[in-house]
């Protein structure tokens, strides 16, 4: 693949970190960006092994799922740019542990499984 493909699919970071603020879009760009989101989560997925335990797959149906792994690919951008520190990668793998455990809570509260989605209720 070509640098501008595997960046435009999301496999390789780009020039600057992508902050998503997620709060201030519409829905067609929440569509776009949570398809740019999608092939970065089914990356990481199948990169680390991460069960539906971990990462559900209706997780982009959860605010919560959505917002961490959003801020987990941001943080994963930035300690991959060109100019990282060497220890950049060393901190995303540190703090994916953290955020491994945070996704194993919020999808346990959730209760949705491999095979079907439980919506969630109003609060």
């Amino acid at each position: 693949m070509t640098d501008d493909l595997t960046r435009a699919l999301g496999l390789i970071p780009p020039n600057d970190p992508y902050v998503v603020c997620w709060r201030d879009m519409d829905a067609a760009d929440m569509r776009d960006e949570l398809d740019r989101l999608a092939t970065w989560v089914d990356w990481a997925t199948e990169r680390y092994r991460l069960d539906h335990k971990v990462i559900p797959p209706c997780w982009s149906n959860h605010g919560a799922l959505v917002e961490e792994l959003s801020a987990l690919r941001t943080f994963w951008e930035a300690c991959y740019l060109e100019d990282s520190a060497p220890s950049d990668p060393m901190s995303f793998h540190r703090d994916l542990t953290l955020a491994i455990r945070r996704l194993r809570d919020w999808s346990s509260m959730l209760g949705c499984s491999r095979t079907a989605h439980r919506p969630e209720q109003p609060a």
